[in-house]
């Protein structure tokens, strides 16, 4: 018994080991596959919790696939790049530098995002581009003051007390929960209607 314990320490560190050995050879490339991983969880997740109408309780994959997609295609590589530039733009020097951070990625950054975010979820999922508008419409306001009250202490935590390497995927962890939130709200928002 003694024994699997030193084992599963042993391949946590040679797991994170090989993580942080991959952020330095292709940083965007491995932020961009642990966000499409990472999402794809949170759709599945959100799907077993609220299934999708139409679907009699089945995965649809589809959908689980266009949150993988984006997560690979637009979250990885756009959101590593948002944390270089930020870095650039206002480094760490005292106190208000957190706070001038959290300010950017919150009320310049975070609400065409999620716009884009939505959007393109929808498209994805095969809903056009009018089903897509109308997504945006029911829930963009709703889900933008939500994610500032939620996301805003995460990015406080993220931007201040988490190295740059690894925003991405303590981000991808808390959106994790965050994706299958908005998952689970969407398709019960399409159930009532």
């Amino acid at each position: 018994m003694s024994n699997s314990k030193p084992s599963r320490e042993n391949l946590l560190d040679k797991v994170l080991r090989e993580y942080s050995s991959l952020l330095q050879r292709r940083p965007v490339l491995t932020k961009s596959i642990s966000s499409a991983s990472i999402s794809a969880i949170g759709n599945l997740f959100s799907q077993y919790l609220a299934p999708q109408p139409g679907s009699q309780g089945r995965i649809v994959w589809r959908s689980t696939f266009a949150y993988a997609f984006f997560g690979l295609v637009v979250n990885g590589p756009v959101i590593h790049h948002f944390y270089t530039y930020l870095d650039k733009v206002v480094p760490k020097k005292d106190n208000t530098s957190a706070i001038k951070r959290v300010l950017f990625d919150r009320f310049v950054f975070a609400p065409p995002y999620l716009l884009v975010y939505l959007y393109v979820i929808s498209l994805l999922e095969g809903h056009g581009t009018a089903g897509a508008k109308q997504k945006v419409k029911d829930v963009y306001w709703m889900l933008l003051k939500l994610n500032w009250k939620v996301w805003t202490f995460v990015q406080y935590f993220n931007l201040t007390y988490i190295p740059a390497k690894y925003r991405l995927l303590f981000g991808n962890l808390v959106a994790l929960i965050w994706t299958t939130y908005i998952s689970v709200k969407r398709n019960k928002m399409l159930v009532s209607k």
